[in-house]
C-alpha cells in the first residue's frame, strides 16, 4: 500500500490524495510517469517529485521511522504488508489495571512464526532486547494500556517503532468492545482451556504461579499465546477492511481484478 500513498507528503491531506487517486494517478510510478498531466501548483509536482523519490529510498532501506515521522497516525496501518516481516504483535500481562503496586507479569511477543515469553522473575529483562528487532508493533489497546506499562518498566525504552493500535482501526470499521468481544464477532475461536478465561482471571493465575502452582503459570502463557496470535490475524482482517474502504480500491479493480500487489505484496496472508 505504501506505494499508493501520498498522504505522508507535506501538503497533501485526504482530499489531495483521493484527487490524484481519481486522476489516474494510483502510485509512485503512476506520478513519476505522468506528471505533466496532472495539473498542480508548481511547487506542489517539486514536493511530490522529491518526497517520492525519499519515500521510495526509505522503502529499499526499510527505514520505518520515515513512515512514521511522515505518516499521520491513523495511517500507519498502511505499513503493514512492506514490513509484515518486521512486525511484532504483542500484549502484556499485569497484576492490575496500573495502580502504584501493579506490574508486568508476562509479555508475549508474536513475530508471525513464533511467540516468546518474558516472564516477571525468569527472563523479563531480555524484553528490551528482543524488541529492538522489530519495526512495527501491532496491539490492540496498546496505547492506553500495554505500552505505557512497558514505559514504566524499561524506563530507557522509547519505542521507536510505528505502532498500529487495532483498537481505534476496528472501531472506525464499526467493531467495538474489548479483544475477545470483537474475536467472537468475527468467529475466532480460543482453545477450550482458555476461551472463558479474562484479563482478571490472569491476575489470579499469576497469584497461584507465585503460590507455587507451576500449571497456573502454563495456563497463563497459553492465554497471551492466543491474545498475540489472533492480533496477527485481527491485523490482516483490518488492513484488508481498511484497503476496501478507500477509494482508491475501486479505482485500482478497473485496472486489474482483484491485484495481489495491493492486497498480498509480500505473499498470501495466513
Amino acid at each position: 500500500m505504501l506505494k499508493y500513498t501520498f498522504i505522508h507528503i507535506p501538503g497533501v491531506g485526504e482530499k489531495t490524495e483521493r484527487w490524484l487517486w481519481q486522476n489516474n494517478i494510483l502510485c509512485w510510478e503512476d506520478y513519476l510517469k505522468n506528471s505533466y498531466q496532472v495539473r498542480l501548483p508548481g511547487r506542489m509536482r517539486v514536493t511530490l517529485s522529491l518526497f517520492i523519490s525519499f519515500s521510495s529510498d526509505a522503502l529499499l532501506r526499510g527505514d520505518i521511522h520515515f513512515f512514521k515521522k511522515f505518516l499521520p497516525e491513523r495511517e500507519l496501518w498502511r505499513v503493514y504488508p512492506e514490513f509484515r516481516k518486521k512486525t511484532a504483535f504483542l500484549d502484556i500481562e499485569t497484576t492490575g489495571l496500573g495502580g502504584g503496586g501493579d506490574y508486568v507479569t508476562v509479555v508475549g511477543l508474536f513475530d508471525g512464526e513464533r511467540v516468546q515469553f518474558f516472564i516477571q522473575g525468569k527472563n523479563m529483562q531480555d524484553f528490551a532486547k528482543a524488541i529492538k528487532k522489530f519495526s512495527v508493533i501491532v496491539t490492540y489497546n496498546g496505547k492506553q494500556f500495554d505500552l505505557p506499562f512497558l514505559k514504566t518498566a524499561f524506563r530507557d525504552l522509547n519505542f521507536p517503532q510505528a505502532h498500529i493500535d487495532l483498537r481505534y482501526l476496528l472501531r472506525k470499521l464499526g467493531y467495538f468492545g474489548g479483544l475477545k468481544a470483537i474475536e467472537r464477532s468475527l468467529g475466532i475461536k480460543r482453545h477450550k482451556e482458555v476461551k472463558n478465561l479474562t484479563g482478571y482471571d490472569a491476575v489470579l493465575l499469576w497469584n497461584r504461579y507465585l503460590d507455587g502452582e507451576l500449571e497456573a503459570l502454563e495456563l497463563l502463557l497459553d492465554y497471551n499465546r492466543e491474545d498475540v496470535v489472533n492480533l496477527k490475524y485481527l491485523m490482516e482482517f483490518t488492513y484488508q477492511r481498511m484497503i476496501h474502504s478507500l477509494p482508491f480500491f475501486s479505482l485500482k479493480l478497473k485496472e486489474k481484478s482483484h491485484t495481489d500487489l495491493i492486497l498480498n505484496p509480500g505473499g498470501n496472508f495466513e
